[in-house]
C-alpha cells in the first residue's frame, strides 16, 4: 500500500474515531482532516474543490430554508396537533398516526426538523394519556428514518447517493419508495405488538383534556398563516419540480434554491430570521466530509476496497447484494450514516464495473442498508441524536441500553425483510 493511502486511511479513521467518541465538533474534525490530506499532498486543491457535491450542499441548503420558513408558521405543531384531535386522544390511534406522520414528513423533509417537533409533542401527549414515551419516541426515530429513505430529499445518504451517482426523484421513489412503505408497515406492526401493554386503555374525557390544555387546540400553534399558505404553495411547486427535473432538464439544487429563494421573497419574514434557521453547521460538515472521501479515492483507497467486495462475492445477483447490504447496515448502525454514504459513492462506480452490476441497484441497495440501519444505536442517524436531546431536554432519561433493548431486535427484522425485497425488487 501507498504512503498517500496510509495517510488517508489514517486521517479518515483517526476523525472517525474522535466523531464516534465526541471528543470535539465534528465540523471542525472533518474540515481539520481534510485540510490535513490537501497539506500532505493526498489531494490537491483543485481536486478538493471538485470532490465537493455542490449539488447536494444545494438541495441541503435549499430545503433547510423551505422547512425553516414551515417551522416558523407553526406548520409542524399545526399538523400534529390537528391528527391528535382527529383521533380522538386514544393512545393505539395516536402511536400509528404520530408513526406515519414521521415517516411521511420525512419522506420531503429534513428527518431533523420533524423529530424536533414530533419528539416535543409526543412527550407533551403521552404526559397526558400517562403512557411511557420512550417506545413511541423510538418507534417514530424508526419510522422516520424509513419514510426518508423513499425520495432523494429524505435521508442525508440518499442526497449523497443520488446527486454524486446521477438519480433523481422518481428514481428513488420508484425503487427504495415501495420497498420503504412495506417496511414502514412491517416496522409499526411489530411496535404494536411488542409495545401493545403501553397504549392506555378506557374512556377519555376529550372536551375535559381540551379544555385543561388550551395550546392543545391545532389553532394556537399557527404563528403566521400567511406564511404557512406560502410556505405550503412553494414547497409543493418544489417537489413538483423535484418530480420533473429529469424532464425539465434541471438540477436538483437549482431547484430547491429556487424554492428557498421564492420564500424569501415572498414570506414576511425576515431575511435573517429564515437564514438563521439553516444548519450551516452540517453543510460545513458535508463539504468537509465530501474532500476527505476526495482523499481517499485520490489515494486510491477506496477503489481497492471495490476490488475486494468484487474479488469475495462476485457478480453473483444473491451474494452480491447481501454482502454488501449487510456489510453497510453493519456499519451504519454503529456509525453516523452519512459519511458511510459519503465514502461508498466511488466505491459504487468501481463495483459496478468489476461486477457488471447496475449502478442503480447498488446505490439503492446502499441507500436503504444506510437508512434503515441507522435506526440502531442512538448516534446511527441525525434524527436520532436530535430526537433524544430533546427527550433528555425535556427529562425523558434514557440510556444506550434501554433504546437499544426497543430498538435492535426489531431491526434486525425489519432488515432482514427489506434484504429480502431488495433481491425480490431490485435485483
Amino acid at each position: 500500500m501507498e504512503i498517500n493511502a496510509v495517510l488517508a486511511l489514517l486521517i479518515f479513521g483517526t476523525v472517525y474515531l474522535l466523531m464516534v467518541l465526541d471528543l470535539a465538533d465534528r465540523a471542525v474534525l472533518v474540515i481539520a482532516g481534510s485540510l490535513l490530506m490537501v497539506g500532505l499532498g493526498i489531494i490537491s486543491e483543485e481536486e478538493a474543490i471538485r470532490s465537493i457535491e455542490w449539488n447536494a450542499i444545494g438541495l441541503i441548503f435549499g430545503m433547510f430554508i423551505l422547512v425553516g420558513a414551515l417551522a416558523e408558521s407553526g406548520f409542524f405543531r399545526w399538523v400534529g396537533l390537528h391528527f391528535l384531535q382527529l383521533t380522538k386522544f386514544d393512545s393505539l390511534k395516536i402511536f400509528v398516526v404520530f408513526c406515519a406522520l414521521s415517516a411521511f414528513l420525512a419522506a420531503f423533509m429534513d428527518s431533523i426538523t420533524v423529530m424536533v417537533f414530533m419528539t416535543s409533542l409526543t412527550i407533551e401527549v403521552a404526559s397526558i394519556l400517562k403512557i411511557p414515551p420512550l417506545p413511541m419516541i423510538i418507534a417514530q426515530i424508526c419510522s422516520a428514518n424509513i419514510g426518508g429513505s423513499a425520495t432523494i430529499m429524505g435521508d442525508p445518504p440518499n442526497v449523497i447517493l443520488g446527486t454524486a451517482l446521477n438519480f433523481g426523484f422518481m428514481d428513488f421513489v420508484e425503487h427504495t419508495g415501495v420497498i420503504a412503505v412495506i417496511v414502514f408497515f412491517f416496522n409499526l406492526f411489530l411496535f404494536m405488538i411488542l409495545y401493545r401493554h403501553n397504549f392506555r386503555k378506557g374512556h377519555i374525557n376529550i372536551k375535559e383534556i381540551i379544555e385543561q390544555h388550551k395550546d392543545l387546540d391545532p389553532f394556537s400553534a399557527v404563528k403566521d398563516l400567511r406564511q404557512m399558505r406560502i410556505a405550503l404553495v412553494i414547497f409543493a411547486f418544489t417537489v413538483t419540480l423535484l418530480v420533473l427535473h429529469n424532464l425539465l432538464d434541471l438540477l436538483v439544487a437549482f431547484v430547491a434554491v429556487l424554492g428557498g429563494a421564492l420564500v424569501l421573497l415572498l414570506g414576511r419574514r425576515r431575511y435573517d430570521d429564515l437564514i438563521q434557521k439553516i444548519d450551516w453547521h452540517t453543510i460545513v460538515f458535508l463539504a468537509g466530509l465530501f474532500v476527505m472521501v476526495g482523499g481517499l479515492e485520490s489515494a486510491g483507497v477506496l477503489t481497492g476496497f471495490a476490488h475486494v467486495i468484487a474479488a469475495v462475492s462476485g457478480s453473483d445477483p444473491i451474494i452480491l447484494p447481501t454482502l454488501l447490504f449487510w456489510f453497510i447496515a453493519l456499519i451504519s448502525s454503529v456509525f453516523d450514516n452519512i459519511p458511510v454514504a459519503a465514502a461508498m459513492v466511488p466505491v459504487l462506480k468501481t463495483l459496478s464495473v468489476d461486477t457488471g452490476a447496475s449502478l442503480g441497484s447498488l446505490t439503492f441497495t446502499t441507500a436503504l442498508a444506510c437508512d434503515i440501519a441507522g435506526n440502531a444505536t442512538p448516534i446511527g442517524a441525525s434524527a436520532n441524536v436530535v430526537a433524544l436531546a430533546v427527550a433528555e431536554k425535556n427529562g425523558i432519561h434514557w440510556s444506550w441500553k434501554a433504546y437499544c433493548k426497543i430498538a435492535i431486535p426489531i431491526l434486525i427484522a425489519v432488515l432482514a425483510l427489506t434484504n429480502i425485497l431488495i433481491l425480490v425488487l431490485l435485483w
